[in-house]
């Protein structure tokens, strides 16, 4: 709009000019939409909303949770509004968890609004190998994420003649279990049983194949931090491969039951408690026996574990 003046026989047309405030408010619109900054946000749309809790309901290992009166309340409530927010999902999600004593499964989202900013669980994979010796491959796991066991069997078949294997499996208690059965296929002969995962509604036995690499001894190094497909894995090669396989560390984090991890674009990170594994009716307790040896074992760095190994060789 344009107001006009008068000065002496003339008529001026004077521009008003646009607040600055409009200006400002403006660039923060850009600002935000240009870096993705809405997802830091607690509002979460309800298309998005029924992806999160469909996830949870088809992955959840306490299924009888879902069908309590509370929860179905709750969930309807969110989803026939136009939006909702991150922390009305985490009160069904809690509500879900305290039904079902219920520890492992987490929700974990970004709500600048709440002043949360660190919501990520996952940590990507990190894979280190290298050869200690002519005869000694080290290899380092710190999740098992997509493609972990690509890594380790390409590893394994470029290594030849190499007698001892080392798998440090410190502070590594996330990833997929798929991963962890077919690591632990590459490593026993055919038809041993590697592990039985049981879902809500279903189980399955997993058994080795005829294929496999052979070491004269395998090392798994484990500390107070390792978990869940760690505690599988040392599991099952030691049960099955009996004194070829030597544990080396402290007592773990006792995670008997397994998660599936979902990552959502808008800052949302969820650990569903999916599944129980055991290795022929046995779980993580089993390691106690065995780690018994090294709990007043100094053990406090690489260092520690490798002057172990020497002396086993």
């Amino acid at each position: 709009m344009r107001n006009k003046a008068t000065i002496g026989d003339k008529t001026v047309v004077v521009r008003k000019k646009r607040p600055m405030i409009f200006v400002f408010a403006v660039l923060i619109v850009f600002v935000v939409y240009r870096f993705s900054l809405f997802s830091y946000f607690g509002i979460v749309a309800a298309s998005d909303a029924k992806t999160i809790i469909r996830d949870f309901e088809k992955n959840y290992l306490y299924s009888y949770a879902l069908s309590n009166s509370e929860y179905i309340n709750l969930k309807k409530n969110i989803l026939n509004k136009i939006f909702t927010t991150k922390a009305e999902i985490n009160k069904l999600i809690d509500h879900s968890k305290q039904f079902a004593g219920d520890e492992v499964t987490v929700f974990s989202y970004a709500d600048l609004i709440q002043g949360k900013l660190r919501y990520n669980l996952y940590k990507k994979m990190e894979f280190k190998k290298k050869k200690i010796d002519d005869k000694t491959y080290y290899i380092k796991l710190t999740s098992f994420g997509e493609n972990a066991e690509s890594k380790f069997f390409k590893t394994l078949d470029k290594a030849k003649g190499i007698d001892y294997l080392i798998l440090d499996l410190r502070g590594n208690h996330m990833g997929n279990y798929t991963e962890v059965i077919s690591m632990a296929d590459d490593l026993l002969p055919g038809d041993m049983i590697i592990a039985s995962i049981e879902f809500s509604y279903s189980k399955h036995e997993y058994r080795s194949d005829d294929f496999y690499f052979d070491f004269k001894k395998i090392f798994i190094f484990l500390d107070e931090d390792s978990g869940y497909g760690s505690e599988m894995l040392a599991l099952t090669l030691k049960e099955n491969l009996k004194d070829k396989v030597e544990i080396i560390g402290k007592e773990t984090r006792g995670a008997n039951i397994g998660h599936v991890f979902k990552a959502y674009y808008n800052k949302i990170n969820f650990n569903i408690a999916s599944f129980k594994w055991d290795v022929k009716g046995k779980s993580s307790e089993a390691l106690v026996k065995y780690l018994a040896k090294y709990k007043n074992e100094k053990l406090d760095n690489i260092d520690d574990y490798l002057t172990i190994v020497e002396k086993m060789k």
